[in-house]
């Protein structure tokens, strides 16, 4: 019986297996599995994807312009309530420009001020005051070096000091370690209720010092010794004539001034004062001086010594006013009220006189009033907008 041998030798290459399938088949497969997607080649989606998006690429851009307007539109709205508006000018005196922030700064620190002493802040003019103000100390300041006027960094300070109500009465006091700790501790709580930078005040209270200081140049060409009248005001209600001949009469007569006042006067405070108004130089009524030493053609005075003037009326109090000059003297030494009224009114002289030579420009419409006092009513609540220049920080000093 023979056993079929069914082993193959390896080695025998007429026994070797064929190769099953076409290899080339194989990798055409392949190569469509890579480059065939339904039937679609690569290139032709390639396509297809560019087209789609030349398609979509309107639609994309509005979308965008649609979620730039919505994006701007708040910060335009910002910018021109927020940004913008205390930026923009409000005072220039030569190349110093102050805009609405600086003004409302100047404003705002004047409040706090008030508000230390006790005394309430109307904000009624504060907007022309404030301008007029920061104009004066700056026309003072650029002036200074005319007149050898000076304020150092020490000065301010001391001034700072008695703002916050600390005087030293000693040079020790004033060194002293828990002086100087207690002005630091007083000056922080003044800087968090004033909320603005300590540079800022101190730059208001530094001009305004070289005004003072220009002032008492001012005083030093007023004389002290003055040609004046002593003046006494009668005051009724109404114009009855009647009584207005009753007091000539009593002048004429030479009854003493203050009896008739007395008898006639209806001021309610006439047996306080005996209608006395004082010793009057000329510049201080100055609504009234052409009365009380003008001239008429002939050199006479136009209210006679001893004579009832014309009455004028005051809105005011709501009555009628009479002056009688009891007495001139044509030099007599000018006490300290009307002097400082005398300095008061050289002051504007001198201002009056000086503008003319600057480059002035103060703006003064509705739009920045209802902007500034708008800031100022809620200045208690919360901070003003205080500009951050576009440049450099704070305001442009450009002048010397």
């Amino acid at each position: 019986m023979s056993i079929e041998d069914n082993s193959k030798d390896p080695n025998d290459p007429s026994k070797q297996e064929e190769p099953v399938g076409d290899v080339s088949l194989e990798y055409g497969a392949g190569r469509r599995s890579i480059t065939n997607r339904g039937g679609t080649t690569r290139r032709q989606m390639v396509a297809d994807k560019q087209q789609l998006q030349i398609k979509s690429r309107p639609f994309i851009i509005a979308a965008s312009i649609v979620l730039f307007g919505i994006l701007t539109i708040p910060a335009y709205a910002y910018f021109q309530n927020y940004v913008l508006p205390p930026r923009e000018l409000a005072l220039r005196v030569a190349g110093m420009e102050y805009s609405r922030g600086d003004v409302v700064n100047f404003i705002r620190f004047n409040q706090r001020m008030s508000e230390n002493l006790g005394v309430p802040f109307e904000v009624g003019n504060s907007l022309f005051d404030a301008l007029q103000t920061l104009q004066e100390n700056e026309l003072a300041f650029q002036l200074a070096a005319r007149y050898g006027i000076t304020v150092s960094s020490e000065e301010v300070d001391d001034r700072l000091n008695t703002i916050l109500g600390f005087v030293a009465k000693t040079v020790a006091e004033r060194e002293s370690k828990e002086y100087k700790d207690n002005i630091e501790e007083a000056k922080r709580q003044f800087i968090n209720r004033i909320e603005m930078d300590e540079s800022v005040f101190r730059d208001f209270i530094r001009k305004s010092m070289f005004k003072e200081r220009l002032r008492e140049v001012v005083a030093e060409e007023i004389p002290r010794v003055q040609a004046q009248v002593h003046l006494y005001e009668i005051v009724l209600f109404d114009r009855d004539a009647e009584v207005r001949r009753a007091i000539e009469r009593d002048l004429v007569k030479g009854d003493a001034i203050e009896n008739v006042i007395l008898e006639h006067s209806q001021d309610p405070n006439v047996r306080r004062d005996l209608g006395d108004r004082g010793w009057f130089p000329f510049g201080v009524a100055t609504e009234i001086d052409y009365l009380l030493f003008g001239l008429d053609g002939e050199g006479n005075r136009l209210l006679p010594i001893g004579q009832l003037s014309v009455p004028r009326y005051d809105q005011e109090s709501e009555w009628w006013s009479y002056m009688v000059v009891a007495e001139v003297q044509d030099a007599r030494e000018v006490n300290e009220d009307n002097f400082e009224a005398l300095t008061t009114r050289g002051m504007t002289i001198f201002f009056n006189e000086e503008r003319s030579n600057f480059d002035l420009h103060m703006v003064l419409d509705s739009a920045i009033f209802e902007w500034v006092n708008a800031q100022i009513r809620l200045s208690a609540l919360l901070p003003t907008p205080t500009p951050v220049p576009f440049g450099a920080g704070g305001v442009q000093q450009m002048g010397p």
